[in-house]
């Protein structure tokens, strides 16, 4: 059986964190302990937020950074890239136009959702992947000529409806995603959608444009998911995501907040022992946590599935050590393997 780790390389999606503090070094970390053991990752690269980070330091807005964090970003992807790993792409819409003022960014928080993006500066859907193709391109290619990205993540996982996005994904050339997670569901002021019929025992299928959620055995586009199971939601609040919570409080308090904001007291409450869906995330778990994901697959997925893909956030990322004990734990009973390589020979063994 195989694990792949993929991070989503980004700031809060309210615009807060420092680049530094929050995306260079925690991936410096997460990538120092995956090289020590032989690990490739998939980095799925924000690059709408890039593009605004870009464009104020360029006219001369240094945002509170003693240093260009265009630059660091840059090599620290192609670092990343020449030491193996996997570069992707990864959207966050609200970050188009997006202006930093008196200390803060303004974003057009309207634009949350990449399944329903409306026209914005000139890019449609279309317009979007193909300037984020580019942009990648731009930053990679100088290591490899050859180089194009292939699989896209959505910000926040919001895919669906997937119609537009997917035909703008096959007009770019990308072919592959991984945003869906089984039994998740969102209906929050913000993200909406819902993967509550998706099965998690499945390691990828193919679909088109429609809905990637659905099985077809004609489709164009192959859905990686992102693993994930049911638990009571205060159950989640593992030593390593309260530590995190502390260190990152104003935007974790917001995003729990945006769900529970419209709600009841009774409602509220009731809303800490429902179930929801929590994808396998290695930057919040605590070893406790890898393990009862682990238990799971070995009593009801073995023999069934072969690889399940993993979740991280940079910004998130606050315990080396817990990380650490994962990885030895993993590496027991699993190989690590990247997105591209893996989609890529998912598709061949289609064509053949």
């Amino acid at each position: 059986m195989n694990l792949i780790l993929t991070f989503d390389y980004e700031l809060f999606g309210n615009g807060s964190g420092d680049i530094f503090k929050h995306v260079i070094l925690p991936t410096d970390k997460i990538l120092s302990i995956c090289d020590t053991y032989g690990i490739k990752t998939t980095i799925f690269f924000e690059v709408v937020e890039y593009w605004s980070l870009k464009e104020e330091w360029d006219k001369g807005n240094d945002m509170g950074y003693s240093k260009n964090p265009i630059e660091a970003m840059e090599s620290q992807l192609q670092t990343a890239f020449r030491n193996g790993h996997d570069i992707q792409l990864h959207f966050h819409p609200q970050w188009l136009g997006a202006k930093f003022i008196n200390d803060k960014w303004d974003l057009n928080l309207k634009n949350w959702r990449l399944s329903d993006f409306s026209e914005t500066d000139g890019l449609d859907q279309f317009g979007l992947i193909k300037k984020g193709v580019e942009t990648l391109q731009d930053i990679i290619k100088p290591l490899n000529p050859d180089y194009k990205p292939s699989i896209i993540r959505a910000g926040g996982y919001n895919i669906m409806p997937s119609f537009k996005i997917a035909q703008a994904m096959l007009e770019n050339g990308i072919i592959v995603d991984s945003s869906v997670y089984p039994g998740g569901v969102e209906n929050g002021e913000y993200s909406k959608y819902d993967y509550s019929e998706v099965p998690n025992d499945l390691d990828y299928w193919f679909t088109n444009e429609e809905n990637v959620t659905q099985r077809t055995t004609s489709g164009t586009i192959l859905e990686i998911p992102i693993f994930a199971l049911p638990i009571t939601r205060w159950k989640k609040y593992n030593k390593v995501r309260i530590k995190s919570i502390l260190v990152n409080k104003k935007s974790a308090l917001e995003s729990i907040q945006a769900k529970t904001s419209k709600t009841s007291l009774v409602e509220k409450v009731k809303y800490w022992f429902q179930k929801e869906s929590i994808t396998w995330d290695f930057c919040l778990f605590d070893i406790k946590a890898h393990k009862h994901f682990i238990k799971y697959i070995d009593h009801h997925l073995k023999g069934k599935r072969k690889t399940f893909v993993l979740v991280g956030h940079p910004k998130n990322f606050t315990d080396e050590v817990e990380f650490e004990k994962f990885i030895k734990l993993s590496l027991k009973n699993f190989g690590f393997l990247t997105l591209d390589g893996y989609s890529k020979s998912l598709i061949e063994k289609k064509i053949h």
